[in-house]
């Protein structure tokens, strides 16, 4: 056992090695490592790793491993299957990799989760060459489901996985699952679960002597211990030793004031006689219990002891011997690392919960049993005055624990929990590490602990023995003071207390006695209120008149209503069984079926079918679940009654449906509760059979119910019930038909990836006569297959409220866009007739083109996205998009080098035929102004949106007085200088030309981009602003525009240059073809 001891660290330190080296070795990964910010291996050798980037709402995880069959990789709060929220990656028999979310209700074979879209989000996988991976996003804050998890985004996090040889998904073999605790975020942590090497630190060793554990069921046996000595030292790390079969669990207690009668027990043997010991010691220093490892803390932080504090420890171990053997053999302690050097931040342990052990006892046969202790105002306000910061907690119970929780009141509301840990497993303990948590002076906390006693005929008290039950936290934080443990206490339990009922208490070890607080600083208001993680209301939504019921109507003849019960509601919210739920179809005889559902889509939704019965006078009510679009097959799990009132009368079919373990499907708590039905009118299926088949549905929707108003009453039938309560709630909408659907697709897929870049290459890159009429017609035929398509996506949108979705936002954008294309681009061909040079119209035409005819490409593939196409849709789709991509793009930048070409042919032309006496000579004074001219008109039109009002006002009195006012007064007066300046100049003209071609394409992409943004963004505010921009720029686009062809010729001045006469107040440039060309007013 020594060299045990001994030799921990080391063994520890040399596994941690191996791992941190095998996991460096990734080129067998199968997916790219790039797009995550952290890895680990999850086990020993390296063969399972674990990839994740921690996002605000989702988080990604991507996962390998060297396997040739399913993989699974779970979120577990304790390292335990139990309430672990998974992810199954395997290969189906088709060929095509799935994900499935389930949950763990224990150590069996975790069930498939109702919610398959919104918790966990897959991206991709495979299986191949003996690898499986795949790569998912989960969200961080779970939903009010029993069936999901919060990830500890800024901590750390428990990992359990499992792989096989085989996709189907049965028990892993033995060596092919295990679990690691892994440090995700970037939040502070103080004590970590791993063992590593302190610099400078000593060890030394707290052992308890062999002894023969006495035959009896629970036997606590005690030794004293002489810390190492010094004014002052403190721990940094710890170890358990070696766990014989029978340790139950062991604590080490700090001894204040040790009585000198104890002394005589250093150094002896055991004691196994708890009576006659009667720990004096109480301060908290370290326990272990099944499933701990050990810890260490970060540099600069550890446990103060010494001759200031404490001198001496005392182990308490705990054994468990049920059968009564006699004669078994054990020793254990713990390893500590210390040092005698000063510390940065000292570390103290608090003790909170039901510290007075006996005198308190839990019902039997119940699912959930729940206790809490307060720790007062009274005791925390003996903390330091900034309040102190908690780093981790230590939650303990035995074997009946389920869940336990340490709530932080302050100011009489609830804040964030300290700590919540929900399907405790007592062979799964550890030290929780915290986010550093402040707590303050004042604060009252309040540690609840919940039991399940089923198995028990017999009360169940608190207490020592492992047939007992206890109720502790033992909470680690910063700076280390004084108080060593806050609760209540029973005083009538103490036959020397003058006080009879509950107290707070104080434990001080500056103080001789305890410190008690009245019985008024007490209350149980908070006792039940739910622990943090799924995002569970803390209040009663029931009422104390009649059942609530919610009624839906999505036809006019076919409604659905739901009740669930207060108690239901309430049961959920403090984790017990949430009971039953109620709720009704009604539809008249002339459908064949209804079904209610819940959920999004088919796809694993917990479903009910009703039909009329083979004899036509009652219902049939048959429970199904499915896998996908297909038809739903019967679900023998579902527990489920017809009730009083179900039948068929009057021509109308009704089902009073009751179920009873609804709590596997179905979020009874929150706000609004995602549902589903169908319907299908034709004759009666007339059947008992639950497995009867059905028919296709003719038509099918979505709506919500606030479950708020659908909560209250205790009717064992609610809709028979005086005194009901119903509430209509009319937020029903119809699923898109899916050929309609298709039809969509198909026809803007047809325009964009098709009509759109034949006419845009053609036109770029083909010689043929009437091009532009040829280009305009294929543009035109495009643009009317698309306005049909958007017309079936408009009426798609609002069936089913997918308005607010990007896809419809930039589906609407781009026919917004495109429904003056026809326009600018006839404008932009007349132009070029008469200049025989791209104006800003061309620039404006070619280049919105471009922009619209990629965005809907990209549009296509959200749109799919949207749908839920399959993947066979995506694939085919990404495969023509991006051909068709590729060619339009690379005809593009072809075509445009190809003009290029041209230009300098044709300006090297006119310099040859034009000689030496064009060349322009521009003056120092004309370069400057050229130079100001184009940077406050690259201002003026781009960077200062509201100048472009102003702009477009016709030339008044009133308009200048506006514009000596306005912000841009100044910007326009530079510009009018120096364009006055620089016009002057024809050597500047051509400089000039080019800046307004360069401006008008900038105005033209400057338009496009903002208009996207606004239909981007959600902020409306933020619309609106954008969309006056956008419209402003627009406005502003063709006062960059070249004049129109002048019928004079060019003249030549007395230096030889090329001039033409100012004509009405417009400067005249002369075109390459030796025209006069007015150049627009300033």
């Amino acid at each position: 056992m020594m060299f045990f001891l001994s030799t921990t660290l080391c063994t520890l330190a040399f596994a941690a090695l191996v791992a941190a080296q095998s996991s460096t070795d990734l080129a067998w990964i199968p997916f790219d490592r790039d797009q995550f910010s952290n890895n680990t291996a999850l086990d020993n050798d390296g063969n399972v790793q674990l990839f994740w980037k921690i996002g605000d709402d989702y988080s990604s995880y991507g996962i390998a491993s060297r396997s040739n069959g399913y993989l699974a990789l779970g979120f577990s709060e304790t390292g335990a299957m139990t309430g672990a929220d998974m992810a199954l990656g395997y290969k189906a028999d088709n060929g095509s990799f799935m994900l499935e979310n389930r949950h763990a209700q224990g150590f069996v074979r975790p069930d498939v989760s109702p919610d398959q879209t919104v918790n966990m989000r897959f991206k991709e996988g495979d299986q191949s060459d003996n690898l499986t991976h795949f790569i998912f996003d989960k969200k961080n804050m779970a939903d009010c489901l029993e069936t999901q998890v919060d990830v500890m985004r800024d901590s750390w996090q428990w990992f359990i996985y499992a792989h096989s040889d085989s996709n189907t998904f049965s028990q892993h073999k033995e060596g092919q699952m295990g679990k690691q605790y892994v440090k995700l975020g970037t939040g502070k942590d103080i004590s970590l679960n791993v063992v590593s090497t302190v610099g400078n630190a000593k060890n030394f060793t707290v052992i308890q002597p062999e002894l023969t554990i006495p035959a009896k069921e629970t036997s606590y046996c005690y030794t004293l211990h002489k810390m190492p000595a010094g004014k002052k030292n403190f721990l940094v790390g710890e170890q358990p030793g070696e766990a014989g079969s029978m340790l139950h669990h062991l604590v080490l207690y700090a001894c204040y004031d040790l009585p000198d009668s104890y002394l005589d027990m250093l150094g002896k043997d055991a004691n196994c006689d708890a009576q006659a010991v009667k720990n004096p010691c109480n301060g908290f220093v370290t326990e272990w219990a099944p499933g701990m490892a050990g810890r260490t803390f970060e540099p600069g932080f550890g446990k103060p002891f010494g001759e200031d504090l404490y001198q001496y420890a005392m182990l308490e171990v705990h054994y468990n011997n049920p059968d009564l053997i006699d004669g078994v053999k054990d020793t254990t302690g713990y390893s500590f690392s210390w040092t005698d050097q000063q510390v940065e931040t000292e570390i103290g342990s608090l003790t909170t919960g039901a510290l007075q052990g006996d005198g308190w006892f839990l019902d039997p046969g119940k699912e959930l049993v729940t206790i809490s202790r307060v720790c007062t105002p009274d005791c925390t306000r003996n903390w330091p005055e900034e309040g102190i910061t908690a780093v981790a907690v230590f939650h303990h119970m035995h074997f009946r624990g389920v869940n336990t929780w340490v709530q932080i009141i302050r100011d009489g509301k609830e804040i964030t929990p300290l700590s919540t840990l929900r399907h405790f497993e007592y062979g799964y303990q550890f030290s929780k590490t915290l986010n550093e948590i402040k707590l303050l002076p004042g604060d009252r906390l309040i540690t609840t602990c919940q039991y399940n006693t089923m198995n028990d005929t017999q009360p169940v008290p608190g207490g020592p023995s492992s047939a007992d039950e206890m109720c502790f936290a033992w909470i680690d934080y910063y700076p280390a003071n004084s108080i060593l443990a806050c609760t209540e206490v029973d005083l009538s339990l103490i036959p020397s207390s003058p006080i009879n009922g509950s107290a707070g208490f104080c434990l001080d070890y500056t103080k001789d006695d305890p410190i008690f607080s009245s019985a008024s600083t007490l209350t149980a208001d908070y006792e039940h209120l739910p622990p943090s993680g799924n995002n569970c209301s803390a209040t009663d939504g029931g009422t104390a008149t009649g059942p609530a019921i919610l009624q839906t109507c999505p036809e006019t003849d076919v409604c659905f209503s739901l009740n669930v019960p207060a108690s239901s509601k309430t049961n959920l919210e403090r984790r017990a069984e949430p009971g039953d739920i109620f709720f009704q179809l009604s539809a008249p005889t002339s459908y064949s079926w209804v079904a209610l559902g819940q959920g999004t889509t088919m796809s694993n939704a917990n479903i009910f079918v009703m039909y009329s019965s083979a004899d036509g006078k009652n219902v049939t009510l048959s429970p199904r679940t499915a896998t996908g679009h297909v038809m739903p097959t019967h679900d023998t799990a579902a527990s489920i009654s017809l009730l009083e009132g179900s039948g068929i009368a009057n021509g109308k079919m009704i089902a009073n449906v009751r179920c009873s373990n609804c709590k596997n499907t179905m979020a009874l708590s929150g706000g609004d509760s995602d549902w589903i039905y169908a319907h299908l009118k034709g004759p009666s299926i007339a059947s008992d059979d639950l497995e009867t088949p059905v028919s296709q549905h003719d038509d099918h929707g979505a709506f919500k119910w606030d479950l708020s108003k659908a909560t209250g009453g205790s009717s064992p039938n609610p809709f028979l019930a005086a005194g009901s309560s119903t509430t209509s709630s009319s937020s029903s909408s119809a699923q898109p038909s899916l050929r309609l659907v298709q039809a969509h697709g198909a026809m803007a897929s047809l325009a964009f990836v098709a009509i759109f870049p034949i006419g845009a290459i053609l036109v770029r890159l083909a010689n043929l006569s009437h091009l532009a009429w040829i280009h305009g017609a294929i543009q035109l035929l495009g643009y009317a297959i698309f306005i049909a398509a958007a017309g079936i996506g408009i009426s798609l949108a609002k069936q089913g409220s997918y308005l607010s979705k990007p896809h419809a936002g930039i589906g609407l954008f781009l026919l917004a866009v495109l429904f003056f294309m026809p326009i600018v681009g006839a404008l932009q061909h007349r132009l070029y007739k008469k200049v025989h040079k791209r104006t800003v119209w061309s620039y404006g035409h070619i280049f919105t083109g471009r922009v619209a005819v990629v965005l809907g490409m990209i549009n296509g593939g959200l749109g799919l996205k949207l749908a839920d196409a399959p993947s066979r849709y995506k694939i085919v789709y990404g495969v023509f998009a991006g051909l068709s991509g590729s060619l339009y793009i690379g005809a593009m930048i072809f075509g445009e080098m190809k003009s290029a070409s041209e230009r300098k042919k044709a300006v090297a032309l006119e310099k040859e035929s034009s000689g030496s006496s064009t060349e322009c000579r521009r003056s120092p004074t004309t370069l400057f102004a050229t130079s100001c001219f184009m940077a406050s008109r690259s201002i003026f039109f781009l960077a200062h949106p509201n100048c472009f009002f102003f702009r477009i006002l016709p030339r008044s009195p009133t308009n200048n007085r506006f514009a000596s006012r306005s912000p841009c007064s100044l910007l326009i007066r530079i510009y009018r200088r120096c364009s006055d300046v620089a016009l002057r100049s024809p050597a500047s003209w051509p400089v000039l030309s080019r800046v307004d071609e360069w401006s008008a394409s900038a105005s033209s992409i400057t338009a496009v981009a903002t208009l996207a943004l606004h239909f981007l963004t959600t902020n409306e505010d933020m619309k609106l602003h954008l969309l006056t921009i956008a419209g402003l720029i627009i406005l502003a686009t063709p006062l960059h525009a070249a004049g129109v062809t002048d019928g004079d010729s060019c003249t030549r001045d007395e230096l030889g240059q090329k001039r033409c006469e100012k004509d009405g107040g417009h400067v005249m440039l002369c075109s390459n073809k030796n025209a006069c060309v007015k150049y627009p007013a300033q």
